[in-house]
């Protein structure tokens, strides 16, 4: 799909093929509306369906990532045409009466699935149900319109987003704590002044070593207002069709709807396990904040002073000079960002039995580099790596489906492709060095990869990451630890002057600052997580500053800034909507499933190809707490991570 949908002609010719092939499939399972239940065959109805599932997957998700990727506005808004044409497509589907009665038929007649496909059975009927089947003609036209402006308010959030950039101007030496390779990266204009913008690579070392902490606090307010009052209009608006869809079809709330399908069931159980988190916190992050205060005093401040945000980058990192003689600048010396990708590869090839292979790639642009993976000598997969950080492109680190994996028909293999999206530093007349923050996420970011690339789903509807909200991010989030481990980083990160190893006292020193902080983090998480499920469970019409302003003094130690407004840029709303607990849900999960790597190793093959057949091949097609069941043969517990949250692992 690549060399095709990367021109405005060829997105719009591959999102409109796709849809018109699942059209053929569904037209298929339609013309069986009354045959006779000898031909109500599994391939027939639920086969056919998930072969629509495939080409409606095929002519979204390329289309999707364009439509944030691609350097030219054009294509960028050209594909993003075709998301409101998927959606229509969707909705059409579920509320497609002839189609599901022979699926219903199918249900009752036909021959009764197994493994897999019995799961999918039960998914599209339930399914049928959540998306207005019921509904009388009249309430289902109104639904069409509902997830149409829904879909399009969404995309505009995003887009806003993306395009949303703000700066500063400051002297030059307000850059005095900075790394000298951002210091040469950020030469004064012509009117003296030094720009710093609100782009990942510019903000998080701005806010962490500044010690003008004025102008660190002045890009913390323009950072936390990207996408503006246009934002924070467009996410009201986007509630309030959140809610009407819930209670249209029978839900409380859109909390209660999203939440259903997913591992938590209820917004009850998702509240009770967010209780249970900051009842864990109240201590450590007690005594982080307490440290960062005396740092604080130390460096001429009041004990009585609010802190904002910004100020916790600043002063854990100076705690963790203070007290446990850690610079993270010295350890970005030893991260070298060719260095890290190619050792990340050579880690998980060991691990997982693959081979990397770099090919040409015809991109959509000339940065993004292309890699085959193999497994027993037979291609499994295909990725794009779209590192560096540029104008008009996605902010954040994902991965994107580029293309489903699925056992065809004939009994051939159509193998999975992703694409990796960063905001990396890219290398020029300097070396690029990444902070070790930044190679956590690059692994973490790699596991997406991973997961989706080593599926052995034969359905396309639980192929790879197609897995439940809540349990999606725990393979990644265990695959974090390895960027911690002595064993592993000796692979790959060396000097870039010198090339020597990470020395004995800066890596304890690491290893001992690691756990400082992690409270204080958490809670940033909790307060995340509280403002989305607070906004999809509140009636519309609220006020949305207020809620996250409320969710921050609840959850966290440090100040609410008046005159932020956190909700414009929070693009989880959009795309996590009443998802984000599942971040901490997984990463329980994460915790639990690595107690196994930790007690047989990190690096054991056998373990790693354990994980890689009962976890990441399986996809979403058995349920997610019997695949850690399986992999850890007891059933899943939420001790390691209690543990981990206190400083105990």
């Amino acid at each position: 799909p690549v060399a095709q949908g990367i021109t405005v002609d060829g997105v719009k010719q591959l999102c409109d093929d796709h849809l018109r092939a699942a059209e053929v499939h569904l037209d298929a399972i339609r013309a069986l509306k009354e045959a006779p239940p000898e031909k109500l065959t599994y391939a027939a109805t639920l086969g056919r369906f998930d072969d629509a599932v495939l080409e409606v997957n095929s002519a979204g998700d390329f289309p999707y990532l364009m439509g944030v990727a691609h350097p030219d506005a054009a294509v960028r808004e050209a594909a993003r045409l075709c998301e409101p044409k998927v959606d229509r497509f969707t909705t059409a589907m579920w509320l497609d009466a002839d189609l599901a009665a022979v699926i219903k038929a199918y249900a009752e007649k036909g021959e009764p699935p197994k493994g897999e496909r019995a799961r999918l059975l039960s998914d599209v009927l339930r399914d049928l149900r959540r998306n207005g089947l019921s509904l009388p003609p009249d309430r289902q036209q109104r639904l069409r319109d509902v997830n149409e402006q829904i879909t399009r308010i969404g995309q505009e959030f995003m887009a806003n987003l993306s395009a949303s950039i703000g700066s500063i101007e400051i002297a030059p030496a307000s850059l005095d704590g900075l790394p000298k390779e951002y210091v040469a990266k950020h030469p004064p204009k012509a009117n003296g002044k030094v720009e710093i913008s609100t782009d990942y690579p510019d903000f998080f070392p701005f806010v962490t070593y500044a010690k003008d902490r004025k102008a660190a606090l002045d890009l913390y307010v323009l950072f936390t207002n990207r996408g503006g009052d246009r934002n924070v209009k467009l996410l009201e608006r986007l509630l309030a069709l959140r809610s009407e869809k819930a209670k249209m079809l029978g839900y409380k709330s859109w909390a209660d709807y999203a939440i259903e399908p997913r591992m938590a069931k209820t917004s009850g159980a998702v509240r009770a396990f967010l209780d249970q988190v900051r009842t864990a916190l109240k201590a450590p992050a007690k005594a982080e904040f307490a440290e960062l205060m005396k740092e604080h005093v130390r460096l001429g401040g009041k004990p009585t002073d609010k802190l904002p945000p910004s100020e916790r980058y600043f002063l854990e990192d100076r705690v963790r000079a203070s007290r446990y003689q850690f610079s993270s600048q010295a350890l970005s010396d030893y991260l070298e960002i060719g260095a890290v990708k190619q050792g990340l590869m050579d880690i998980t090839a060991q691990m997982y039995g693959v081979e990397y292979k770099e090919i040409p790639a015809k991109a959509w642009h000339p940065d993004v580099t292309a890699y085959e993976v193999r497994s027993e000598g037979k291609v499994v997969g295909k990725f794009y790596l779209d590192l560096y950080s540029r104008p008009d492109k996605y902010k954040h680190a994902a991965m994107f489906a580029v293309r489903t994996a699925k056992l065809l028909d004939d009994g051939s293999w159509q193998t999975p492709i992703a694409a990796l999206e960063c905001n990396f530093p890219k290398p020029g007349a300097q070396p690029a060095l990444m902070s070790h923050e930044d190679v956590v996420t690059f692994f973490h970011e790699f596991g997406h990869v991973l997961h989706h690339l080593l599926t052995r789903s034969e359905l396309a509807s639980y192929s790879g990451t197609a897995t439940v909200r809540d349990f999606v991010e725990a393979p990644s989030q265990m695959f974090e630890e390895w960027a911690w481990s002595r064993e592993v980083l000796d692979r790959f990160a060396k000097h870039h002057a010198t090339g020597e190893k990470i020395p004995d006292d800066l890596f304890q020193a690491m290893t001992r600052a690691r756990g400082f902080g992690r409270a204080l983090a958490t809670q940033r998480q909790l307060t995340l997580a509280s403002i989305d499920l607070e906004l999809h469970t509140r009636d519309p019409g609220l006020d949305t500053t207020l809620v996250v302003e409320q969710a921050q003094r609840a959850n966290e130690s440090f100040s609410f800034v008046k005159g932020t407004h956190l909700q414009s840029s929070f693009g989880h709303l959009i795309t996590y909507d009443a998802g984000y607990y599942g971040y901490q849900w997984a990463l329980s999960l994460s915790r639990d499933v690595l107690t196994r790597f930790k007690r047989e190793g990190l690096m054991n093959p056998a373990v790693a190809r354990a994980f890689r057949d009962e976890v990441l091949a399986k996809g979403g097609g058995v349920e997610a707490g019997e695949l850690v069941a399986r992999f850890l043969g007891r059933a899943p517990s939420h001790d390691a991570y209690l543990a981990y949250l206190q400083g105990k692992d």
